[in-house]
């Protein structure tokens, strides 16, 4: 296979996003209201009341998915369309991600990264959700490509290129105007006559696609801003009534958890390699290099953290792992053919996914909440009263969500945003056994935050906090515990359940 033939790259490319998109919607008909984010999502697409809390490439793109399909305007199809939109997003980065290999290092890099893309379970989960992280890999995925290719054959056509995938990185979400810090130095650099006209042509297709797919933004300007501020000072500090120190350290253990010890060898060489070979880096080559360590040290600088934030570093540092493939080839050329170890190397590389995704692929086929659901309808007596984290889908009413997926429970079912809540109040389980309840049902999502180490209270919640914590730690020492299922791979669909009984001697 040759690089220079457009056949085979097409053809692969083709056969890579097909396969992509069927892995990438496996199981993903799961209920709308697993994810908080998800039933914000649908309310918005249903009624075109957009709150902009983030920009609107992936709102924008399922928004005509749906139209186009014409698909049933009610919360639960909606946003299982809009995860086949998210899935296709994930599906074209990792496209993306292939090619630039295959023309930065050649075809076992590109196969190597395209294969263990494939079958990352980071990517898999994500594309699990209408939520934008998978907009803005696809944003700077293909930032990436259409600057390495620009830089190498400098024209109008790849600058317009380059101006609309910077677009849409900023347009995935708003930490994507790091991906304009890769585009800006090409243009202006690249080694070619023209780069001042070419770099006015980048900047107009930019301003173009960034206009065409935020157009609410301007016709909803006051609500823009007043949601981007709101964002900003959650970046700044923190969410949930709680914060924590920063710089801090939570991405290196991401990066530990979604990667394998065969990328830190390959992630290891690679670097190694381009240092030695360092004044035949090019800019651009060094630019796409330091993003994922950029991009993560500006995440440890905000008190607002996810696993899911670090996903445009996992793609970035998957490449590079995948381009290292050579590097390592050559190393070990004195004992088995550069080719071969090559070959070895690419299947090593998405081989050693394969148990992480096959266990993601797994969790999504299982659902907790359900199982909980049908053992208190078995086992629990109708005059039952329980109360329950947020994450804990049990309902006595047809008018709720859990109702009207699950079917309606004959014990009473009381809940705030945690189990130990009475109107909003922390109380003891004394307390709570005063006011009627029987059982608690808990969700470790919900309770989780209050024994991380390192998370701490807001001013002005420490009492709360303190409060909500002591409950949590007496019922998971005293309880009596009826019912359990870990905190599990897919932590919307395993988040952790426990149902306990409340003795009525309790205290």
């Amino acid at each position: 296979m040759s690089s220079r033939s457009p056949v085979w790259p097409v053809l692969w490319s083709l056969a890579l996003f097909i396969t992509a998109l069927l892995l990438n919607t496996r199981a993903n008909t799961f209920p709308y209201f697993y994810h908080p984010d998800e039933s914000e999502k649908a309310a918005q697409l249903l009624t075109g009341n957009w709150n902009f809390h983030h920009p609107m490439l992936l709102l924008a793109t399922a928004k005509t998915a749906i139209h186009l399909a014409n698909v049933d305007m009610r919360e639960q199809p909606v946003v299982e369309a809009g995860r086949w939109v998210s899935a296709g997003f994930t599906s074209a980065a990792i496209v993306a991600l292939s090619l630039l290999a295959l023309a930065w290092r050649g075809w076992e890099p590109s196969i190597g990264v395209g294969l263990a893309l494939l079958l990352h379970h980071q990517l898999f989960e994500l594309s699990h959700y209408l939520k934008e992280d998978t907009a803005l890999l696809f944003g700077v995925s293909f930032t990436f490509l259409a600057a390495y290719l620009y830089w190498q054959r400098p024209s109008t056509a790849w600058a317009v290129t380059l101006g609309a995938a910077s677009a849409c990185a900023v347009s995935g979400k708003y930490l994507g105007i790091l991906a304009v810090a890769v585009a800006v130095p090409v243009l202006c650099l690249a080694p070619a006559e023209g780069r001042g006209r070419r770099a006015a042509w980048a900047g107009g297709a930019f301003l173009l696609a960034l206009l065409i797919i935020n157009l609410p933004v301007i016709t909803q300007f006051s609500a823009f801003g007043h949601s981007f501020q709101g964002e900003l000072k959650l970046a700044v500090h923190g969410q949930g009534g709680t914060t924590r120190s920063v710089p801090h350290a939570l991405y290196w253990n991401v990066f530990r958890d979604n990667t394998t010890p065969v990328v830190w060898v390959l992630l290891l060489v690679f670097l190694v390699a381009r240092w030695r070979e360092r004044r035949s880096v090019t800019l651009v080559e060094w630019l796409i290099i330091a993003f994922p360590f950029v991009y993560a040290l500006a995440l440890s600088f905000s008190p607002k953290s996810n696993d899911r934030y670090f996903l445009p570093a996992t793609g970035a540092l998957m490449l590079l792992a995948a381009c290292g493939i050579r590097d390592a080839a050559r190393f070990l050329s004195p004992w088995v053919s550069m080719r071969w170890a090559a070959a070895v190397l690419a299947v090593a590389l998405a081989a050693a996914q394969a148990p992480s995704w096959m266990r993601y692929d797994t969790a999504f086929a299982h659902d907790d909440n359900r199982e909980l659901f049908e053992w208190v309808k078995a086992n629990l007596p109708p005059d039952a009263v329980i109360t329950k984290d947020s994450r804990v889908q049990l309902s006595n009413s047809p008018n709720t969500r859990a109702g009207q997926h699950f079917g309606v429970l004959p014990q009473t079912i009381r809940g705030e945003k945690f189990a130990s809540d009475v109107n909003k109040i922390p109380a003891s389980m004394r307390e709570l056994r005063k006011s009627g309840v029987t059982h608690v049902a808990v969700s470790e999502s919900d309770y989780g935050r209050f024994f991380l180490r390192g998370l701490r209270p807001k001013q002005n919640e420490e009492e709360k906090f303190e409060k909500r914590r002591g409950f949590y730690k007496r019922l998971l020492r005293d309880g009596d515990l009826l019912f359990q299922r870990d905190r599990g791979t897919v932590l919307y669909l395993h988040p952790g359940l426990r149902l306990y009984r409340i003795p009525p001697a309790e205290e």
